[in-house]
């Protein structure tokens, strides 16, 4: 039940980043399918290797965050300039 509820808002902010107007926006969806994917990959494979997979895929989400939070700052700081 719990990978069903993960997999529908995954495939909600799917839907929502094809909808979204400002790319701001778009970056934080892509984020949480990210984390979302990471969680799936925990829940489906019940494995030590799984686990290791899950744990890579959340450290490189991790990364990827942090590059959009940047990315966010930088948009934003390109608006106030103009």
């Amino acid at each position: 039940m719990l990978i069903e509820i993960i997999g529908i808002i995954v495939v909600l902010m799917a839907l929502r980043t094809l909808l979204a107007r400002d790319r701001a926006e778009r970056m934080l969806y892509i984020n949480a399918m990210s984390f979302g994917l990471t969680a799936l990959i925990a829940l489906y494979i019940q494995t030590p290797f799984g686990a290791i997979i899950a744990i890579t895929f959340f450290v490189a989400s991790t990364i990827s965050s942090n590059a959009i939070a940047y990315s966010i700052g930088r948009i934003q700081e390109e608006i106030m300039i103009r």
